[in-house]
């Protein structure tokens, strides 16, 4: 019913707007011989110019006074319908020509010898066009407009809270024990290989298809917003610039996520992010992501330095890796493993806080069920590494893969 009830009212408003249309047609007249008294002002001053023209030409004729006093009879004077069309002729042909004329022929309507032509009904006609339902039809049109774009909006408020609903399900859980609550989490037959250290927020697997990506992101991002950022000034080192988490939930396809480098001045230095760069599905199915783009700019280098996280399977196929190797240098995903990637003036420290694999028709540990990554970027000090696109460079104390 929810499918047919739109359905419904478009076919009812369709009737309503083609009834309202007919209500709008009947009742019409076709007008034909009709008179200069059915004129509008304006059009009988046209008419009354006419008459004076004809009548300047044969004035001292007395079957042409008999012609203009006729014509003179059919504008009715008792309600001023004469009067304003001698007005708009006046106001309409001022060449003294024009002028000369009419004012001789109103010697005839001053001189008293004109009166309306009563066997016409000069004086009592009314416009035989009008539709009395017209009035109510257009009121009826615009209240069923009214109610067309009230639908709509009603049917977008409730889509919208259908998607907030959704968003709003809890997609993960926080489990009270290690490995029993994780495998409690996933539903039966469809487990997800994990490696998620003890205590680290568990999300549902495989959201399910009427769950957006825009939800999946989200709830990627409260995955990344309870995860613990790692204090680099406990071990010793110097604090980054900036810290940022990006999560990756399946189903996510839109997935890319992006962050700009700045000082704490407001000094834009670059930018850094993660997108999917390769898949295994088949058309028509969520991505199975087997690969990710971790990448680095530098807004004073020329070059964007690139790695390429790939899942088990794809990193131990000769075929794959030598697809990507044009994006950048491989690299094994695993939970806790850190690559650097290096630019004139940056360096960055990407570092696996957890993975999970999926489970399908597909190969074993082949496609990302979930990944969590922590990005860390520091501001290099001297000259650049000559490292090729992809590499990296030791220094800083940074850990390299």
């Amino acid at each position: 019913m929810k499918r047919a009830g739109p359905i419904i009212v478009m076919l009812l408003m369709l009737l309503l707007g083609a009834g309202l249309g007919y209500a709008t047609g009947i009742g019409g007249v076709e007008i034909s011989d009709t008179g200069p008294w059915q004129l509008s002002a304006d059009y009988q001053g046209v008419y009354i110019q006419a008459a004076a023209d004809a009548y300047a030409k044969d004035a001292s004729n007395p079957a042409a006074v008999t012609k203009a006093i006729d014509r003179l009879q059919v504008l009715c004077q008792s309600d001023g319908s004469l009067d304003r069309a001698v007005q708009q002729a006046l106001a309409r042909y001022g060449d003294p020509v024009s002028r000369a004329n009419l004012d001789q022929m109103l010697t005839l309507v001053k001189g008293g010898k004109i009166t309306e032509a009563s066997s016409y009904g000069v004086c009592s006609a009314k416009p035989t066009n009008v539709n009395p339902l017209a009035g109510w039809a257009w009121v009826g049109i615009l209240l069923a407009a009214v109610g067309i774009v009230g639908y709509g909006v009603l049917t977008m408020i409730r889509a919208g809270d259908e998607e907030e609903s959704k968003s709003s399900a809890p997609m993960f859980t926080i489990p009270t024990s290690s490995a029993g609550a994780a495998a409690a989490a996933a539903p039966t037959g469809e487990r997800a290989k994990s490696t998620a250290p003890s205590g680290m927020p568990q999300p549902a697997p495989a959201a399910p298809a009427s769950v957006s990506a825009r939800s999946v992101a989200a709830a990627g991002a409260k995955i990344s917003a309870q995860i613990e950022r790692t204090d680099f000034a406990t071990g010793g080192m110097e604090p980054p610039i900036v810290q940022f988490m990006t999560t990756y939930l399946h189903g996510d396809d839109l997935y890319d996520d992006s962050f700009s480098i700045e000082t704490s001045a407001g000094e834009f230095l670059g930018e850094c992010g993660m997108g999917i760069s390769e898949t295994l599905s088949a058309p028509g199915e969520a991505k199975k992501v087997t690969a990710f783009e971790v990448w680095l700019f530098d807004k004073n280098d020329i070059r964007t330095v690139t790695k390429v996280i790939m899942s088990d399977h794809s990193f131990n196929d000769d075929a794959l890796r030598a697809k990507l190797a044009p994006k950048g240098e491989a690299v094994l995903g695993k939970s806790g493993d850190k690559v650097t990637l290096e630019t004139a003036s940056l360096r960055i420290q990407a570092r696996v806080v957890d993975l999970a694999y999926g489970t399908g028709p597909v190969p074993p540990n082949s496609f990302f069920e979930r990944i969590t990554i922590e990005l860390a970027a520091w501001k290099r000090d001297g000259s650049a590494s000559g490292s090729a696109a992809g590499g990296s460079t030791p220094g800083g104390g940074l850990p390299n893969i």
